[in-house]
């Protein structure tokens, strides 16, 4: 015996109890929360990207007194701080990709950004530049064999499809 439904997906001839009623409405909350939550981080990347508009702004500014800078610390110092101003606000936008991706690639190479970032501004030491540099060869070799490339697969399928068909004798 077959059971019947309604265009709604629902059994008219089964009784609805207070416990499937209550499983409804809890996929309906977890559905909100989750549309919720999604709106929280389209946010949350919009006030990144006015945040590093902010950035460019300011650092637009800091150029234009790049020399008078140069005047109250050494070069290096100038330089040092202007590099990290644009790295900041480089991982600042792929923070922002990141959230609106959704992807573990995005996540990598926001990682990328930041470990270089530190790398390059706050390495004090011999052991910091190791550290960094395991860092990001572990960052790559995970983006090469552990993350789903789409494009690598397609171009193995692709070169499957024009190997020659030997011929039979």
């Amino acid at each position: 015996m077959t059971e019947e439904t309604n265009p709604e997906g629902h059994n008219p001839n089964r009784r609805e109890t207070a416990f499937s009623r209550w499983h409804i409405r809890e996929y309906r909350v977890l559905d909100l929360l989750a549309e919720l939550l999604h709106w929280v981080e389209v946010l949350l990347a919009g006030l990144s990207v006015a945040f590093v508009a902010i950035g460019i702004l300011y650092l637009i500014g800091k150029l234009l007194h790049f020399q008078d800078g140069i005047g109250e610390l050494s070069l290096h110092v100038s330089f040092e701080e202007l590099l990290s101003d644009v790295l900041l606000l480089v991982v600042g936008i792929e923070l922002a990709l990141m959230l609106v991706r959704r992807t573990p690639e995005s996540l990598i190479e926001v990682m990328y950004f930041v470990v270089a970032r530190k790398m390059l501004i706050k390495a004090d030491t011999f052991w910091d530049l190791i550290l960094g540099v395991a860092a990001l060869a572990g960052l790559f070799a995970i983006r090469k064999y552990l993350s789903y490339l789409p494009e690598r697969s397609k171009k193995k399928k692709r070169k499957k499809k024009e190997e020659p068909v030997p011929a039979a004798d």
